[in-house]
């Protein structure tokens, strides 16, 4: 997709959106998951949790999605942005608003409306008749909605229908694709630019407004997670937080991450992470970041289709790690391999429901194992964890990686 003379749409689109046949892809794609699960409707419950709302229709904060076995599926907006985004832009006084238009339509098939009773949507719901409703993310199933729905259509039955959703999603189209590595463009032309950025004598918050106005300027959108790092000298923990150290001029000796994760064109998202001495690297230092290379290494070389899942993918890497003398950090909520979508993550994740699926052929991937470095100088339990960050698509013989840079421990100052 070319993105040449696209207008922006939209109150809170500030980038060029995705073409209506991506969005048909999308819509159509549910239906035959709906066909799949034998559902006749599909209700996605507070949609912005896991950004269906955006992916699914092009708009962000909605409410509910309902998707009827044929027609028109409908967007409710929250209750706070219906006369912005509501379905009567004629009465909509969009001068009010930095940046708005008369919205355009975003992707057909799909009617915007503003927020409505719970009666309201359960007619909009019965009116296809349907016998099975299919619920994504079904924990937030509104009581109030649920009741009237079993009252307009009695005897109607409900399916968890998040997972194999998830799995369609997760699936990367070629248009999505194409974002990413624009998105994957961006960051690198940071990420290269970072030598000169990285000066002795300059604060760590310095150089971070720098990075941050970069990648404004470059195009990148929403939450923009591109940050470098100071995590402490060679040879000592950092003693505090990472952003503790704004006013910390750098030095020889010091150590310096830069992770970015930052949405760009369609706020699809890509992320990586590379490691910097400045200065002539420890012996300690060096062996740290060659271990967590060497443990990440390993996990993308299990990446396979069709045979493998992320939860065993993540046994065999601590097994793995256990062989080399290392601590893998395996924590609930740690998830350190997961899709990534627009904005930041996809449902398809460890430490998620969906971790026991096997790997599908066009999934994209974020992965970083943390394992731990020991400060036995400093004492029995002093230590601090270390990753490397990168992102790769599963092709049919394994992972292909997006980013294409090295991983290798980057010296300045030497």
């Amino acid at each position: 997709m070319n993105y040449k003379g696209k207008p922006m749409v939209g109150r809170y689109e500030q980038v060029e959106l995705f073409s209506k046949a991506e969005y048909r892809r999308r819509l159509d794609g549910i239906r035959r998951v709906m066909k799949e699960q034998e559902v006749e409707c599909a209700l996605f419950l507070e949609p912005g949790e896991e950004t269906y709302d955006h992916w699914l229709t092009g708009r962000r904060y909605l409410d509910l999605i309902i998707v009827p076995e044929t027609g028109e599926a409908t967007g409710v907006c929250l209750g706070e942005l219906n006369e912005a985004l509501c379905d009567d832009p004629d009465e909509t006084d969009f001068g009010r608003y930095i940046l708005q238009k008369k919205p355009d339509p975003l992707c057909e098939g799909v009617k915007i409306i503003g927020h409505a009773s719970d009666r309201y949507l359960a007619g909009i719901i019965a009116s296809g008749n349907p016998r099975r409703i299919g619920l994504v993310l079904p924990v937030n199933m509104n009581a109030f909605l649920y009741d009237e729905i079993v009252k307009a259509l009695p005897g109607v039955e409900f399916a968890d229908i998040s997972i194999p959703v998830a799995i369609f999603r997760s699936v990367k189209s070629g248009e999505e694709m194409y974002a990413v590595r624009q998105s994957r463009n961006i960051q690198m032309k940071v990420m290269e630019a970072l030598p000169q950025i990285l000066r002795l004598g300059r604060t760590i918050g310095e150089m971070q407004w720098e990075i941050s106005n970069l990648l404004t300027e470059l195009g990148t959108t929403g939450v923009r997670n591109g940050n470098i790092h100071y995590n402490g000298p060679m040879d000592a923990p950092l003693d505090g937080p990472m952003n503790a150290f704004g006013d910390h001029k750098l030095q020889i000796g010091d150590r310096i991450s830069a992770l970015f994760e930052v949405p760009g064109p369609g706020h699809q998202v890509i992320a990586f992470e590379r490691h910097y001495s400045i200065g002539e690297p420890s012996k300690g230092y060096r062996e740290s970041v060659e271990n967590a290379i060497r443990v990440h290494e390993f996990a993308v070389s299990q990446m396979k289709p069709n045979g493998i899942s992320l939860a065993q993918i993540a046994v065999k890497t601590r097994k793995y790690a256990n062989t080399l003398g290392l601590e893998l950090r395996e924590s609930l909520g740690w998830n350190w391999m997961h899709g990534m979508g627009a904005f930041f993550y996809d449902q398809y994740s460890l430490e998620d429901y969906t971790e026991d699926l096997p790997l599908q052929e066009g999934i994209m991937l974020h992965c970083h194992p943390l394992i731990y470095r020991n400060f036995p100088e400093l004492g029995p339990n002093v230590r601090e964890g270390i990753h490397l960050v990168n992102t790769y698509r599963i092709g049919p013989d394994g992972a292909e990686d997006l980013v294409g840079m090295p991983k290798d421990l980057i010296v300045l100052y030497a």
